[in-house]
């Protein structure tokens, strides 16, 4: 059994205590994690008939729908919380998640975020466009179809700003690149997943997560547009992958890139984070996570067949 370590991140500001034995406890709480069933879907393509798309990409079991957030917490009419939100549905069937859609399905979900990262970017004042996906009741989902939804703000949030201030730091001390260090490192650790030419996936040394992981691409991008179309595949490729074998465990999680409008400079990337683990007292008092699951661990299981 692997002792409990101590893991630092400064860029991220983030210490974690790897500790295995946690996963074994006792647990007599109930957990709930299905998400809402409503009879009638919102997403599915009868509703979607009802609702002006914003833009759409393919057709029949192919289609991609991106519409408006009908219950946004910011909007381009509020100055006091002045942003823009858009969800976009992943497929037309009900009942397919998106670990279970084709590669060739998540190339175009990712054309489809590159073309949304462009058309938001314009808008006037937004300086920050978060991507994210919350899939399962432990991640936040209230409804089954598999959508993701854009969150974009015109203000950078305190804890991005730290980030980026910690990278430029760790830039003028190493003359590199944060995160092209880390691909460097981590493209050769027990932490590793896969890599390939164009991209790298792996369980990062301090994961806040139970088999969290991150995906970047090998060259320096700042923003997901900057993808080229075989890149956008490679990426797709290793998101499936490891969607898949989370799928497998039926875990609920959420995925997420950050996009800094201001910063041209930034190395972006999808970072993947199972919610089966519920954060405690520890957790949210001290802010030192407790993972149960060693990156070394989690990353094993995503490279076995």
């Amino acid at each position: 059994m692997r002792q409990a370590e101590l893991r630092i991140d400064s860029v991220h500001d983030r210490a974690v205590i790897i500790s295995p034995r946690r996963s074994n406890r006792p647990h007599d709480v109930a957990e709930t994690t299905t998400a809402i069933h409503p009879p009638e879907c919102p997403f599915c393509p009868q509703a979607l008939k009802k609702l002006p798309a914003i833009y759409h990409l393919g057709r029949g079991e192919r289609a991609i729908q991106v519409i408006k957030n009908s219950f946004p917490a910011v909007s381009l009419n509020n100055p006091r919380a002045y942003g823009y939100q858009e969800v976009i549905i992943e497929t037309p069937k009900h009942d397919l998640e998106l670990g279970e859609l084709p590669v060739a399905q998540l190339d175009r979900l990712l054309k489809v975020y590159q073309h949304r990262t462009l058309a938001i970017g314009r808008l006037k004042k937004i300086e920050y466009i978060l991507i994210f996906k919350n899939h399962g009741g432990k991640a936040g989902a209230s409804l089954i179809h598999a959508h993701s939804q854009i969150f974009a703000t015109g203000f950078v949030p305190p804890h991005i700003i730290l980030k980026l201030k910690n990278v430029r730091a760790y830039k003028i001390e190493h003359g590199a690149c944060y995160y092209c260090d880390t691909l460097k490192k981590e493209g050769r650790s027990p932490r590793k997943i896969l890599t390939n030419r164009y991209v790298t996936a792996f369980a990062p040394y301090a994961s806040s997560y139970p088999y969290e992981a991150w995906l970047m691409p090998n060259r320096h991008l700042d923003n997901l547009t900057r993808l080229n179309p075989t890149e956008r595949q490679a990426f797709a490729q290793a998101l499936h992958k490891i969607l898949k074998k989370l799928n497998s465990i039926r875990v609920s999680y959420n995925f997420y890139l950050h996009q800094t409008l201001t910063d041209k400079d930034e190395h972006f990337y999808l970072r993947i984070s199972p919610r089966e683990q519920t954060w405690g007292g520890v957790e949210v008092g001290s802010r030192l996570i407790i993972n149960s699951v060693a990156p070394e661990d989690a990353a094993r299981f995503y490279r076995s067949k």
